[in-house]
């Protein structure tokens, strides 16, 4: 309940007494909803809540309709401020309802809702259930007529309910319930009748309903509810699966009527593509035991050749398997793209391994394609070993740099070690066992990268050429015995490994018109340990 509070305000110039300023009533409609309809003379309960600053019992409550006026209701609120009022009188139409208090000092509220009253109908109802039309009736044999009646000033079992038919008249007093049902049976030669349900009230007022019906003989009638009799083409009336036009289904009967078309045909257990399988075996026509997926398609069957057309031609769920638009090894590629069943943009070259596809890891040293690039030497492949930067492309490389390979590196990675002293020149690396008369780049002579250098002679004194006949030894720390002879004189050159050779091949080498060239192609001189120094004759 709503609870107002007093307004306190301070009242005239100079004045300092406070007056008491008293509010309205507060007034709620609690029911009928606004909006609800009622059928004129039944009874419309009213129910409301009012709440003031004094008592309940001291408000004067009441009802006030825009059609009827103030309507006669003389109980006043109870101590709770509840309302209530109760009419069957109200005049048809939209009423506006309006629920005012006023308090002692006339201060009104009040609420309103909107309702209408309909007018309610002076005649009876009348339906018929049975027959319905174009329902028809066998002759010799008794039909049971039914309808709904209904009235809103008698109830439904006082009211007289008549059934007739033209020709004929009279047919049965129909017997009525306390729901409205109205009932009775009758038999009726074979004819044609338009037929009068009529139901009357206790005032006199009535209704009536006409309904067609053909009483017919046994060939004319339906016996079994599907809309066709014997004469209408049905060649079983005992079955309402059977008539013409009907869809055939999996019974072994002619459910259209029709010779002309197979029993069973389009059904699920016909073989309708002639490729010997039906849908749900067994077939009538055809003795596989397993499904035909699709009955319309004399190609597809279980165990037919998949082909490439986007359907399911063998009939185990998948489209296009096994061509080259499908992905049958599952790694998310196919052999032409785009694919069916996966993303794949680029081309599978091997569809029946999964471990086999573009952006797959190649594996070293298997013979195996694995990333389908059609290389086998891969960067960073499983097994790969390290090539380390080799500038000279000698296979020594130097620390630093490095890529993994599979087999032999890609240029400048080709380096096997990290143990070039020099890699800028092909000549310079670990190992070297030729001899330079040129510094291999920086200044330097050390090409077996030792740590020292290792020169051939090749040196001019006092303009005189000196041509060594052993043109391969080191010079390491190696010089001539005492001073470099002057030009015309012999000495002996002392150095770190001695020269192996044939002793008749350089005999006749050093009786040549060019010992040195002699030498170097015929006797193939190389360092001996057996040997330590040999005589130098400047010419």
């Amino acid at each position: 309940m709503r609870t107002l509070l007093p307004i306190l305000a301070l009242l005239g110039c100079g004045d300092d007494s406070l007056k008491v300023l008293r509010n309205a009533p507060a007034v709620v409609i609690q029911t009928p909803q606004d909006g609800v309809q009622f059928p004129q003379g039944e009874q419309i309960d009213f129910t409301g809540i009012v709440d003031d600053d004094s008592p309940p019992s001291e408000l004067t409550v009441e009802w006030v309709s825009s059609i009827d006026g103030v309507l006669p209701d003389n109980d006043p609120p109870d101590p709770d401020g509840y309302v209530e009022f109760s009419t069957a009188s109200l005049g048809e139409g939209l009423h506006v309802i309006t629920l005012r208090a006023t308090d002692s000092t006339a201060e009104q509220g009040e609420d309103q809702i909107t309702i209408e009253v309909l007018q309610v109908p002076d005649l009876p109802s009348i339906v018929v259930d049975h027959p319905d039309n174009g329902e028809k009736g066998l002759e010799d044999t008794a039909f049971v007529f039914m309808a709904t009646v209904d009235d809103y000033q008698d109830l439904p079992e006082d009211l007289v309910v008549e059934l007739s038919s033209s020709p004929g008249g009279y047919v049965c007093d129909m017997v009525v319930d306390g729901a409205g049902n109205a009932q009775c049976s009758a038999i009726l030669p074979k004819a044609s009748y338009m037929l009068t349900f009529r139901v009357e009230d206790t005032q006199g007022n009535a209704a009536e309903a006409l309904v067609e019906f053909d009483v017919v003989s046994p060939d004319d009638y339906d016996f079994d509810g599907d809309g066709f009799s014997v004469n209408g083409g049905d060649c079983n009336d005992s079955n309402a699966l059977i008539y013409p036009g009907a869809t055939e289904i999996c019974d072994g009967l002619d459910n259209d009527c029709n010779e002309l078309t197979a029993i069973d045909v389009g059904t699920v257990c016909y073989d309708d593509d002639g490729d010997g399988y039906c849908e749900i075996p067994p077939c009538v026509n055809a003795t596989a035991s397993v499904s035909d997926c699709d009955d319309a398609n004399p190609n597809a069957y279980p165990g037919a050749t998949e082909t490439q057309n986007g359907l399911d031609d063998d009939c185990d769920g998948q489209r296009d398997e096994g061509t080259p638009v499908y992905d049958d090894d599952g790694d998310g590629y196919c052999e032409s793209p785009p694919c069916i069943n996966a993303s794949g943009t680029q081309p599978d070259c091997n569809d029946a391994d999964y471990s086999i596809h573009p952006g797959a890891t190649e594996i070293c040293s298997n013979g195996v394609d694995e990333n389908c690039n059609g290389l086998q030497n891969e960067q960073n492949g499983i097994g790969c070993r390290t090539f380390y930067y080799d500038g000279d492309s000698d296979t020594y490389g130097v620390a630093g740099a490095t890529q993994c390979w599979c087999d032999s590196g890609s240029y400048p990675y080709t380096g096997t070690t990290a143990s070039d002293c020099y890699d800028s020149n092909a000549n310079a690396r670990p190992g070297q066992t030729a001899w330079f008369n040129a510094h291999r780049g920086d200044g330097s002579f050390d090409y077996d990268c030792s740590g020292s250098q290792e020169k051939q002679y090749n040196g001019v004194s006092g303009g005189c050429g000196w041509d060594l006949v052993y043109i391969s030894c080191e010079v390491n720390g190696a010089g001539w015995s005492g001073s470099v002879p002057s030009c015309g004189n012999s000495g002996t050159y002392i150095n770190d490994c001695s020269a192996s050779y044939d002793p008749i091949c350089y005999a006749l080498c050093l009786l040549s018109s060019n010992p040195v060239s002699c030498l170097l192609s015929s006797c193939g001189a190389t360092c001996d340990p057996d040997y330590s120094s040999f005589a130098q004759t400047c010419r």
